[in-house]
């Protein structure tokens, strides 16, 4: 499988006001244009089977988190989760590989996206506003994005999704940026933590808007790698908030966990070698991996994954 480390998402270069003056995204146009302006874009998917293939998922979530969910009405625990569900759930990994947000990913980046982590919740994740390019990131830079699907509708009460337009346009950090080194990373349990005053900072300079929403059943949220995003406090905890976030890289590319990534003599880029979630398989075989001349990809110790 070759590679192709140069260049960047459509999204992102230089050219974009001409390739969309051109007609090169053709239907998804206004999707395009609002990924490189704010980072973000909002398609409405609620067909009548789409939406009957969310309440697939929500039958399937609904005994695995019923204890988790118990404890939280009961002020006990953290908000509960299901992560890679699709591994065991046919309707979970139909919704990550929805045809209609596969083609709009491949024409606004102009490389095939992958589905290769999902993320299932019942209530608001209440995780303070970061970046997912921390987590997980690739090498060209921007090859990324995160997709968050509204199973129900979104009441107020349940601490909806926040995000900040423009936030996408901040510098890319990692471990290597801030100075960090593998002692203090592996040292912190939220090791997220080391980044938060910067995009605090860079919110406040930045002048960001603060946007919830308040989404609809059906409604799906895609943005940018960098977009600075969260959720609000919970101010009801028998409040719902059913929804699923699938992240997606894009071929041909190598994926790292920024977080990890220190300079050479620290052990340099953290290389992994995600799931492709439509085959089952990692995306790279070991033969392909061997052909590239690179170390083993490998698996985090911090077990990275961000919420929504």
């Amino acid at each position: 499988m070759p590679l192709n480390l140069t260049g960047q998402p459509l999204i992102d270069r230089a050219d974009f006001p001409e390739l969309l003056a051109s007609g090169h995204f053709g239907r998804w146009s206004k999707e395009a244009s609002a990924l490189h302006d704010h980072g973000y874009c909002v398609l409405n998917l609620a067909t009548p089977s789409f939406l009957d293939g969310l309440e697939d998922v929500i039958r399937s979530l609904e005994p695995l988190l019923a204890e988790p969910l118990s404890l939280w009405e009961q002020g006990e625990g953290s908000p509960p989760r299901l992560q890679d569900g699709w591994l065991q759930h046919a309707s979970i990994r139909g919704l990550a590989l929805e045809p209609v947000v596969l083609d709009l990913l491949s024409t606004v980046y102009g490389r095939e996206p992958f589905a290769f982590q999902t993320l299932n919740f019942a209530v608001g994740s209440e995780q303070p506003y970061h970046s997912d390019a921390i987590h997980f990131h690739s090498y060209p830079l921007g090859f990324m994005c995160g997709v968050w699907i509204a199973l129900r509708d979104v009441e107020n009460e349940s601490g909806p999704l926040i995000y900040y337009p423009g936030s996408h346009r901040l510098p890319y950090l990692s471990a290597q940026s801030l100075g960090l080194d593998p002692v203090q990373v592996a040292a912190e349990p939220h090791p997220q933590r080391f980044f938060q005053d910067h995009w605090h900072a860079a919110v406040q300079s930045g002048g960001f808007p603060l946007t919830r929403f308040l989404a609809k059943r059906g409604e799906v949220l895609i943005w940018h790698a960098n977009l600075l995003h969260g959720g609000e406090p919970v101010q009801s905890r028998s409040c719902r908030r059913w929804s699923q976030v699938i992240h997606y890289f894009f071929s041909d590319c190598l994926y790292t966990t920024p977080l990890c990534s220190f300079g050479a003599a620290d052990g340099g880029p953290f290389l992994r070698n995600p799931f492709d979630i439509e085959t089952g398989h990692p995306r790279y075989t070991k033969q392909e991996w061997a052909n590239l001349g690179l170390s083993a990809p490998q698996r985090s110790p911090l077990a990275s994954s961000p919420s929504a």
